[in-house]
């Protein structure tokens, strides 16, 4: 790849649909004796919702499940209350939602936290507010977001550890604009199962 096709590439991701408005809130939680964490997307009710019916239409089993904003949110009342906002910004959130893109607990939770450091490191947060200590939620950029979005996806469903260290050991190694690429696989519900077919391809060599 030519070094001003690398920089356009680069300069594609630098700058969310939304401007520099966070877009993604990564949430902590204690239920009972153990901990979870929660990924969710934002976007405004009318975008949300036209995402659900298109899925409903394909008749995929994806759930798409939309939760009010402040459900999503430990620790403040908007996004703009969170770690990771941008505070010389007033952003307005009325009219828009959270959809939930997965939980994880246990090992699942354990092997994210990995990749959850990388992530935060590069965007220069401290992943301790969301990995370790007491409730929390933090806001992330779209950049961000998407990485671990595609990881929270794959990672569901798996319980074997080996399994999932290879999942956010991959994508922890994937440029943004494949990340991007998977990111936009497994929100159409016109293409095969994209977190599917990217869990085959990072952990599908493990007997």
């Amino acid at each position: 790849m030519s070094h001003g096709v690398a920089e356009g590439e680069s300069f594609a991701y630098t700058t969310g649909v939304y401007g520099n408005r966070p877009t993604f809130i990564l949430t902590r939680d204690r239920v009972e004796d153990h901990h979870e964490i929660t990924l969710y997307e934002l976007a405004p009710e009318d975008i949300a919702t036209a995402r659900k019916d298109r899925f409903a239409r394909a008749k995929k089993s994806v759930n798409i499940t939309i939760c009010d904003l402040k459900e999503s949110i430990n620790g403040g009342e908007s996004p703009s209350d969170l770690v990771g906002s941008e505070d010389e910004v007033a952003y307005d959130w009325d009219g828009w939602c959270a959809i939930k893109i997965a939980t994880l607990r246990g090992a699942g939770f354990n092997e994210a936290s990995y990749l959850i450091e990388s992530t935060f490191r590069e965007a220069g947060f401290d992943s301790e507010i969301v990995c370790t200590g007491e409730p929390a939620s933090v806001s992330l950029p779209e950049a961000a977001g998407v990485r671990l979005s595609i990881a929270f996806r794959a990672m569901k469903p798996v319980q074997r550890r080996d399994r999932l260290r290879e999942i956010a050991q991959g994508i922890d190694q994937m440029s943004l604009g494949e990340c991007y690429y998977w990111h936009a696989k497994a929100r159409s519900p016109t293409s095969p199962n994209g977190s599917k077919a990217l869990r085959v391809l990072l952990a599908g060599h493990i007997e």
